[in-house]
């Protein structure tokens, strides 16, 4: 199991771009299970309906892409100072809504690694019942092969 202190290790996100909370399961280069609790007191739930509370999609993306981008360091190495992770492409479903008290279980899998794209997917669940399910792709990438940096 990794807390939220050991999550940031592995991510470049900094508050408030980390959306998941624990990492309760995994085994390099097969499965990662990440945790994601929904507070009302999210600013993201403020706006996102005032009438009717949703967790945003957007976010859940990102967070199915943190539970990856770790899955593919522990897979293979973390990244180097120089380098950046990059999402390729994202396919995601979403079938029911998150709400604040949801406790989001992240089953992120991994299923190819070629040269240096990582190809993965998952199930995102709520008490045992799918909420989401997403496919992507992400890729290292030194930071001096992007170009000019405008940052």
């Amino acid at each position: 199991m990794l807390g939220f202190s050991e999550i940031k290790t592995w991510l470049r996100h900094r508050h408030p771009m980390i959306y998941i909370d624990r990492i309760v399961d995994h085994e390099p280069g097969v499965f990662l299970k990440s945790l994601l609790s929904v507070s009302g007191n999210l600013d993201a739930i403020a706006g996102h309906f005032p009438e009717r509370a949703v967790y945003p999609g957007s976010h859940l993306m990102q967070a199915f892409a943190q539970s990856g981008i770790i899955l593919y360091q522990m897979s293979t190495r973390r990244l180097e100072d120089d380098e950046l992770t990059l999402i390729g492409s994202v396919r995601s479903r979403f079938t029911a809504p998150v709400v604040p008290g949801d406790q989001v279980v992240f089953d992120v899998r991994a299923d190819r690694l070629a040269g240096t794209t990582f190809f993965f997917s998952a199930n995102a669940t709520v008490d045992g019942k799918k909420v989401a399910a997403f496919r992507g792709t992400l890729t290292r990438r030194n930071v001096a092969d992007l170009g000019r940096q405008l940052w």
